[in-house]
């Protein structure tokens, strides 16, 4: 029986950038909810923009935030991870001053950036993530969580690049989505925390199913039994999963989730 979904948002669940559901999208969680699932919803996304994807369900969701750093039950904390020491992170801030290419680094519910793009902070902004442009991050003195870096071409082909050796020895790095290159800590990523939620909540690995799209998912889809990956991923991705789906475009987790829903239904 499926107690658990675990599922990207970007790429996955929705079309990138989305920043407001479709009703049958927010209707088959509903009703999955209903049935005693846990729905967990893992992105890149820092907490702020994820709450707000699905307010009439704000307290019944678990949410994955920012890959893994920040784990939320509802309103409720349940883990809050630094990218690092405060001299990794001036290292990893430095690398990205110095690619002259827009950036931004979260917090546990929000992201900051030195940035001064208003198309960038416009583009941020326009998935719900809350973000406030200052003069220095590091003087801010709040914890960061992970850092989020474009590289316009996509990240994918840039991953390999020997620049990025380095800190793949201090970071958990890895491409996210059409152009973000992510850092995290070093071991913190959406799998460990989706490890997590199974140690605390007693849930098997035939037990959940998990929805992802990109590198930064790789480490949730390939311990699962009943893993999904889009057809549109690469092939490290697609390697480690089980099925494909269609992408949201065409509703493929969507469809997925209802036939789900449809079945528990029956059964009861």
């Amino acid at each position: 029986m499926i107690k658990m979904i675990v599922t990207d948002i970007d790429g996955t669940l929705l079309p990138e950038a989305m920043p407001v559901p479709p009703a049958d999208v927010t209707r088959v969680i509903g009703r999955l909810l209903d049935l005693g699932v846990r729905i967990v919803l893992a992105s890149g996304r820092p907490y702020s923009s994820l709450r707000n994807l699905f307010p009439e369900l704000r307290g019944r969701l678990t949410y994955l935030c920012s890959n893994g750093s920040v784990v939320m039950e509802g309103e409720k904390p349940l883990a809050a991870i630094s990218i690092g020491s405060p001299k990794e992170i001036s290292r990893a801030l430095d690398f990205a001053r110095g690619r002259n290419e827009a950036w931004h680094i979260d917090s546990w519910a929000k992201a900051y950036t030195e940035c001064t793009d208003p198309a960038y902070l416009d583009m941020i902004r326009g998935v719900g993530v809350e973000i406030e442009r200052v003069d220095d991050v590091e003087a801010l003195g709040v914890p960061l969580t992970k850092l989020s870096i474009v590289y316009p071409d996509g990240p994918d082909a840039h991953f390999e690049d020997p620049d990025l050796d380095p800190f793949k020895e201090i970071f958990s790095v890895a491409p996210a989505g059409l152009v973000f290159m992510d850092f995290n800590k070093q071991g913190v990523n959406k799998g460990s925390a989706v490890k997590n939620l199974c140690d605390t909540f007693g849930i098997r690995q035939d037990e959940y199913m998990v929805f992802g799209d990109a590198m930064n998912d790789l480490t949730m889809l390939e311990p699962a039994r009943n893993s999904w990956c889009s057809e549109r991923s690469v092939p490290a991705v697609k390697a480690v999963c089980a099925h494909t789906f269609a992408p949201p475009e065409e509703g493929g987790v969507l469809k997925i989730l209802q036939a789900l829903a449809d079945e528990m239904s029956g059964s009861r």
